[in-house]
């Protein structure tokens, strides 16, 4: 059983991370700076593919929006309800994004971005400990 006002820390943690990782991008982005990608090498395959805009904004910008309602909604799930109902809602469709987006590397474009790899593993798993802590509670 988790302490009411930590349950949501991981949460907090890993979308920190994503915030991070997304600004990077999104910086790298706005600059036209190509980032390094010696782990997984297909980066710029990634970033530059049709698949790295949605309605004509680029993900990264759309993953700071994603990073920092998902923080905001876990500060604030201990205490009310709906936002931890909004939260596992958000969640959701960012873990089936993630899920579409990982496809879409790994089978449509055949290269990984290793950035975008370890977002996309990040928003599933801070989905997947959300249903835990919902498995947990009375």
């Amino acid at each position: 059983m988790y302490h009411k006002k930590h349950k949501y820390d991981l949460i907090i943690i890993f979308a920190i991370f994503t915030l991070c990782i997304s600004l990077f991008l999104a910086v790298s982005e706005a600059l036209k700076i190509s980032v390094p990608c010696d782990l997984t090498g297909g980066c710029e395959v990634v970033l530059n593919s049709k698949y790295a805009n949605f309605l004509g904004l680029p993900l990264p910008y759309l993953g700071i929006v994603f990073s920092g309602v998902i923080i905001i909604a876990s500060l604030l799930a201990n205490h009310y309800n709906r936002l931890r109902i909004l939260l596992t809602y958000f969640l959701g469709i960012g873990a089936l994004i993630s899920l579409t987006l990982l496809v879409i590397q790994f089978f449509v474009l055949k290269s990984v971005c290793q950035y975008c790899l370890i977002l996309d593993l990040l928003v599933i798993t801070m989905f997947l400990w959300d249903m835990h802590i919902q498995k947990e509670m009375p």
